[in-house]
């Protein structure tokens, strides 16, 4: 089986995912970033199935993958499914794929499946090691299994209540628009900048200009905070959400190893703001139970 997986990633975690698809799934995986440096994507032509993933923004797909999904060329049949991560499990988010999967539907795609991973925030609050150690070891559980129920041809259909479905969609709309006016309003610290450029080259919308020794901002921005999140000596201002800045890696893979940092935390220690991932956590342990996987394996 051939598969292709086209990926709007800002910070880097929904890349993350898709590349525990490649590492999962008994096939040959193609991993596509869409951005505005990419140019011209591969077509679907020749692959048996295609996954489309995005990180949710303000519970609703962000606007570089809707873009992209609407630009899509038109196909005879082709099987797809949905990935998208986010910081939180709440269910709000679950209509966040709705548009995607009728624009696919139209354009002949049969669309089995989404898949909705948690992972670490990339702004609003920075996780704990715990946390973060706990998202990372379930990802790779829920995506393992996700996998394989895509190999043995397994079909989920997703029924959304109304509000569900209107009230991520306005929300969305606003944060799109608000993103562009907002753009201008990031800055780049002079005296803490090294100039190291990484910032112009992570933005996936050509956003950041650097000309005559200046950095610029425009009204492209997406939000998707790649440029503060990944700045190595944390120069960027953020313009009004610079109480929700989040910078640096977390270093999932060296957390999910290390011994010291406490697994799991939720459900049984989560404390404060973490009690409101046992949901999401209840959930996630159920379905992977009735799989047969047990999530110690990843640790």
């Amino acid at each position: 089986m051939k598969v292709i997986l086209y990926v709007f990633s800002g910070t880097g975690n929904t890349l993350k995912v898709a590349s525990l698809f490649k590492r999962f799934m008994n096939a040959d995986v193609t991993v596509y970033r869409v951005s505005a440096k990419s140019g011209n994507a591969p077509s679907a032509e020749g692959y048996d199935l295609v996954g489309i993933g995005y990180p949710i923004h303000a519970f609703y797909a962000p606007e570089p993958i809707l873009k992209f999904v609407k630009n899509l060329p038109e196909v005879a049949y082709r099987r797809a499914f949905v990935f998208k991560t986010s910081g939180e499990g709440l269910h709000l988010n679950d209509a966040s794929s709705q548009s995607i999967i009728k624009i696919l539907s139209q354009k002949g795609y049969d669309v089995t499946m989404e898949r909705h991973i948690v992972m670490p925030y990339n702004m609003i609050y920075r996780h704990s090691d715990e946390m973060a150690k706990q998202m990372w070891i379930y990802a790779k559980a829920l995506v393992k299994l996700t996998c394989r129920e895509l190999e043995s041809f397994k079909r989920e259909e997703v029924r959304l209540p109304l509000y569900l479905n209107v009230l991520p969609a306005v929300i969305g709309w606003i944060e799109t628009k608000f993103a562009h006016l907002h753009g201008p309003m990031f800055k780049v610290d002079g005296n803490l900048c090294i100039n190291c450029g990484k910032c112009e080259k992570t933005c996936p919308e050509n956003n950041i200009k650097y000309e005559n020794g200046k950095f610029s901002f425009g009204h492209d921005c997406v939000l998707c905070m790649g440029c503060s999140f990944g700045c190595p000596a944390d120069a960027i201002h953020v313009g009004v959400f610079k109480f929700w800045k989040v910078n640096g890696s977390y270093r999932l893979e060296e957390l999910a190893r290390d011994d010291s940092v406490m697994f799991p935390l939720v459900p049984n220690y989560a404390k404060g703001i973490y009690r409101l991932y046992k949901k999401y956590y209840r959930e996630v342990d159920e379905r992977l139970e009735d799989a047969g996987i047990d999530v110690a394996e990843f640790v």
